[in-house]
């Protein structure tokens, strides 16, 4: 591996460390409290937005400079990526666990480094080796075994199901692509603030459409509640973006996406280590693949300089 690319495997690793942790606070809200699963989503992505434009400003105001400039163009570039990896992107993977069930949802998502690596190809027409070809592969097996969707009992199909799921995993991808040139010339925190707030808007109009303000507004009985909304949008949401944005400062996208599938194995070990829950030996072959696969290109990676370029404080 590249000197400089070490500094990208260590943010996307922290990143996929981090984001294992949503997961838990996702379900405790949806089943103890009861949230509809886009009031959920709204609220969460509209405090990260709104944490991500309060620090840009602070951080204009602390060094005396004016708030960052965009053109007409970036601003509808980042209108769009935000409104389709952010907003629909968050409207799709509910919708996806909700026809496929859970195992078969994460399944599906962990297409989208494939994506990224098709998307890499066509639009910035970087290389492809082997080694990557092979990891992708190897991280598809590996998560299929660990959700053990060879169990008739935790695989439910549907042609809407896949479609959804598929286009879950497309809509991420976007994300990833995106930021991936984004970067070159804008801060995280820019980036962050400005897909978030498209996002939140998307989200906000099917929330009105679905359910209504009723729903929206229904987060619960208490305090509890909406502190730990808090949490999980500061806390691991916005770190894990913020970790994983950083990372393709120095390596490409497609690697990044790839290191990040680590996340399923790491939030399946912490289910074992504190909720006692017990894996075969078939998962544990899963998540030996999927380390495998996170390993695997970063053996044949070489980055001359800074992969992706350096990119301009804002």
């Amino acid at each position: 591996m590249a000197p400089s690319a070490r500094p990208g495997y260590l943010l996307a690793v922290a990143a996929a460390v981090v984001w294992a942790a949503t997961s838990p606070l996702i379900a405790y809200l949806l089943n103890r409290h009861g949230l509809a699963p886009l009031a959920l989503a709204f609220w969460r992505d509209a405090m990260i937005a709104v944490s991500c434009l309060g620090a840009v400003g602070l951080g204009a105001v602390l060094r005396g400079r004016r708030l960052p400039r965009l053109s007409g163009q970036e601003l509808r570039s980042f209108a769009l990526a935000g409104a389709i990896s952010v907003g629909i992107y968050h409207a799709l993977f509910v919708l996806s666990i909700a026809l496929n069930g859970a195992a078969l949802a994460i399944v599906l998502i962990y297409l989208y480094p494939a994506f990224v690596t098709l998307g890499a190809r066509l639009i910035f027409k970087e290389q492809i080796g082997p080694a990557q070809v092979v990891a992708l592969l190897l991280a598809l097996v590996g998560c299929g075994l660990l959700v053990r969707i060879y169990d008739p009992a935790v695989l439910r199909v549907s042609w809407l199901g896949v479609l959804v799921g598929i286009a879950s995993a497309a809509t991420h991808a976007g994300y990833v692509l995106f930021n991936q040139r984004a970067m070159t010339s804008h801060s995280p925190w820019l980036s962050l603030a400005l897909t978030m707030s498209f996002g939140t808007l998307v989200l906000l109009v099917l929330g009105l459409v679905v359910g209504g303000p009723a729903q929206l507004l229904a987060v619960g009985q208490g305090v509890e509640p909406w502190l730990l909304l808090l949490v999980l949008a500061l806390g691991p949401t916005l770190l894990g973006y913020m970790l994983f944005t950083t990372s393709l400062r120095h390596i490409p996208g497609r690697i990044a996406s790839l290191i990040v599938v680590v996340e399923a194995p790491i939030a399946t070990l912490a289910a074992v280590l504190l909720l006692g829950e017990r894996v075969d030996a078939v998962q544990v072959l899963g998540m030996a693949l999927i380390l495998v696969a996170a390993v695997l290109p970063g053996l044949t990676l070489r980055l001359p300089g800074r992969a992706v370029g350096s990119a301009a404080a804002d």
